[in-house]
């Protein structure tokens, strides 16, 4: 074995027993973890798949640096075996031995051969020398401190389980978890070139570099598993109940916007559901700042917008349904609605007749005729609800309930407007009786001039046609004298 220098001071027997032990220990939690990450359902799942894009490509090098894992795996185990061996030698170690006990165990005397593919793992820029020994390793629930000997830094391990599950119609489940590494997983590791050569203590951070990195693309393709592909079922179990209900009220593709929507969604999710199962690390989002392997979420974007899309049709389709409820009443209202409206009009054009023979110098709006188009399109209405044609009954009915509505408005306006002249003459009668009333009651009403007055006034307000203009000025004129009539006689 080759000396590269002196690793600090010779360690003592005790020095030697408990970095062995300790040693012994790490090298069971990461021989836990390792076969932790073999049996991981996430592995197996993605080992199986037909993979595309960024997991595909994610994969392949994380399956070469896997193997390089138990490459190192084997160095580590070979080195401390052979330490083992020199303290085995005898019972008290001479000088000779504790010296090279303290080389195997301080120095950098594990000699770690490079991948026969120089590309095996993809290139990068972590440093094997700057990842500290506090790199964590999943597996076995171990958590043990690792040191080459007196005064070294120790190194936690750190295990643990959990389920995986499965892209649906895929059995497998296996343990699994989440170890923390000294960076951020997910960055390629550079390898060590040939011939590099570490300490236990550089060989175990790099171990937990390399595992940190391939623990990461495992959780976070089996977490995308896990979420997607069954919400995405139970999505698309929901798409087919709701198109059969549409093709029950006559919503079809071509003949419906909720129709040809419901065709976008089907296709939408095909295509999600067939991205999802062989690119599961291309809807992973990773927590800013996590260094956790598995650190974030699935990007959940696509599938939301089709759940909202989806849920829009629903609705619809829901509304078409209370049509098809209650269209009949909705039926029987309109047709109230137009009777009225249609009542309303004939009035108004009765009583503009009645205004033009009954009052003069007046301008009379026209009355409309009865509305047609709203009948022809009420009876287009009937039709569809008689042939089960749900879809076109349901905007058509909206519309012609306001139309309606709209159109009993404007009869009820034109006959206000053509009697507004009848009206007039029947206020302006109504004041006058009242005034004559009030001179009655002073015994004024037989004065000459207001006996006069109210007798031009009288004729004028009861003579057809009444110029109501005319009338109107006749009535002030009494007015007026009246009220002259109640100040002479100091009774105003």
């Amino acid at each position: 074995m080759a000396v590269t220098g002196p690793p600090g001071p010779v360690m003592d027997q005790d020095e030697v027993d408990r970095a062995l032990a300790r040693l012994g220990a790490e090298h069971k939690a990461v021989e836990d973890s390792l076969l932790a990450l073999q049996d991981h359902a996430g592995r197996r799942l993605l080992e199986g798949a037909e993979l595309t894009g960024t997991t595909a490509e994610r994969w392949a090098t994380t399956e070469r640096t896997i193997a390089l894992l138990w490459t190192y795996f084997d160095v580590y185990t070979d080195a401390l075996r052979a330490a083992r061996e020199v303290r085995a030698r005898h019972r008290w170690p001479g000088p000779g031995e504790l010296a090279e006990l303290t080389e195997r165990l301080r120095g950098e005397s594990v000699a770690v051969p490079g991948p026969a593919d120089p590309g095996a793992v993809d290139p990068g820029a972590v440093d094997p020398g700057a990842v500290g020994a506090g790199a964590a390793l999943e597996g076995g629930a171990v958590g043990v401190s690792a040191a080459a000997g007196a005064g070294a830094a120790e190194s936690d391990v750190a295990g643990s389980g959990g389920a995986g599950s499965g892209v649906p119609g895929t059995d497998g489940a296996g343990t699994g978890g989440a170890g923390t590494g000294v960076a951020g997983p997910g960055a390629p590791v550079e390898p060590s070139p040939p011939g590099e050569r570490f300490t236990l203590e550089r060989l175990v951070a790099r171990i937990n570099e390399l595992y940190a990195r391939s623990l990461d693309v495992v959780v976070s393709a089996d977490a995308v598993w896990s979420a997607l592909p069954a919400r995405i079922d139970l999505l698309a179990a929901e798409l087919h109940r709701t198109r059969s209900l549409a093709r029950s009220v006559g919503v079809r593709p071509g003949e419906h916007p909720a129709g040809d929507d419901l065709e976008a969604i089907t296709r939408e999710l095909a295509a999600l559901r067939a991205q999802v199962v062989s690119d599961p690390l291309a809807f992973w989002r990773p927590a800013p700042r996590s260094s956790a392997p598995g650190g974030g979420r699935p990007d959940t974007d696509r599938y939301d917008r089709a759940a909202r899309a989806l849920e829009d049709v629903r609705r619809e389709i829901e509304a078409v349904l209370q049509v098809r409820q209650d269209s009949e009443s909705r039926l029987l209202r309109l047709r109230d609605l137009l009777s009225r409206a249609d009542r309303t009009l004939a009035e108004a054009r009765t009583a503009r007749t009645e205004v033009l023979a009954k009052i003069a110098a007046s301008e009379v709006p026209v009355v409309s005729g009865p509305p047609t188009a709203l009948h022809e399109r009420l009876a287009a209405a009937a039709e569809y609800r008689r042939h089960a044609q749900w879809h076109r009954l349901s905007p058509l009915l909206d519309a012609l309930e306001q139309e309606a509505e709209e159109e009993l408005l404007r009869a009820r306006e034109s006959l206000t407007a053509v009697t507004a002249p009848l009206a007039v003459r029947a206020e302006l009668r109504g004041r006058l009786d009242a005034y004559r009333a009030r001179m009655a009651r002073y015994g004024l009403a037989d004065d000459p001039v207001l006996a006069e007055r109210y007798d031009a006034a009288r004729r004028l307000l009861w003579s057809a046609p009444c110029d109501l203009r005319a009338a109107e000025q006749a009535v002030l004129r009494y007015q007026r004298a009246a009220g002259e009539v109640l100040t002479a006689g100091g009774q105003g």
